[in-house]
């Protein structure tokens, strides 16, 4: 079946590119201005709002399958310049278009189903990209990790109906920061300034109702340099739905900084 990569921000849109092409499986491209940092050639790039342009070009190319893949930065309302079918979209969204990302993209995974396409989960694509629970480095968690991982969990679990974060930096029981819109990369960047001497471990796990298709959590070797830099001894995440990019390299990286890394 013809298959679409809706791309986004990251290095999984190019591994996915790499994978179709490994395997001689035909590829169409889009991605969208000032969120897409594959190179320029590599996709076809459309605004945000150009739902109907979307829709057409993937019907001209008998896109029947669409994986979305890389983090696409949410704009204000107020910065979409929606297009009639954009218009329509938002229209037949209604509420869901103004509350959490869980309940915006159900809604528009529901529309494009519509429309009669498949959604695919990058994992399909993928070999590798989701964990099983356990420890995957050498290093493991403290007690102390161990409880501030507890606590963590008990906050996002708590956080997770009301569609708020995927991510929390938990030390010595102290919550240093919980992510919200601004995504993990300046989480650690904000926490850093904000750690005492010692631990401190970063907690990542899938919202409750999440969408397992598009959005999942994602940790990669850019994580682990974060948490290097900022001092920070471990990751946590959410086994078998948390993506893991290059998990090789990811692994290979926190052993070589001895940090752990464990799905919970």
């Amino acid at each position: 079946m013809a298959l679409a990569l809706i791309a986004g921000s990251g290095n999984l849109p190019l591994q996915i590119i790499q994978s179709c092409v490994n395997k001689g499986k035909p590829l169409l491209v889009i991605g969208f201005e000032g969120q897409t940092t594959l190179e320029k050639n590599a996709y076809t790039e459309f605004s945000l709002g150009s739902i109907g342009k979307i829709l057409e070009h993937l019907k001209a190319n008998n896109i029947q399958e669409i994986v979305f893949a890389g983090g696409i930065r949410r704009p204000a309302w107020s910065e979409l310049d929606l297009d009639w079918m954009g218009m329509k979209w938002f229209k037949t969204l209604g509420f869901k278009a103004l509350k959490g990302d869980n309940d915006l993209l159900s809604g528009i995974l529901d529309l494009l189903k519509q429309e009669g396409f498949n959604i695919i989960k990058p994992g399909d694509l993928l070999d590798n990209l989701t964990s099983t629970t356990g420890i995957l480095t050498t290093a493991s968690p403290s007690e102390n990790d161990l409880a501030d991982i507890e606590r963590g969990l008990v906050i996002l679990n708590s956080l997770s109906s009301a569609d708020v974060g995927q991510a929390v930096i938990v030390q010595q029981g102290l919550v240093l920061g919980i992510e919200a819109i601004e995504g993990t990369a300046a989480l650690i960047d904000r926490c850093s300034a904000l750690k005492r001497s010692g631990d401190g471990v970063l907690v990542k796990i899938a919202k409750t109702g999440q969408s397992q298709d598009v959005d999942l959590p994602t940790i990669g070797p850019d994580t682990i340099r974060q948490i290097k830099a900022a001092g920070f001894v471990g990751i946590a995440f959410g086994a078998e739905n948390t993506q893991i990019i290059s998990c090789d390299e990811t692994i290979r990286l926190a052993n070589e900084y001895n940090l752990f890394i464990v799905g919970v």
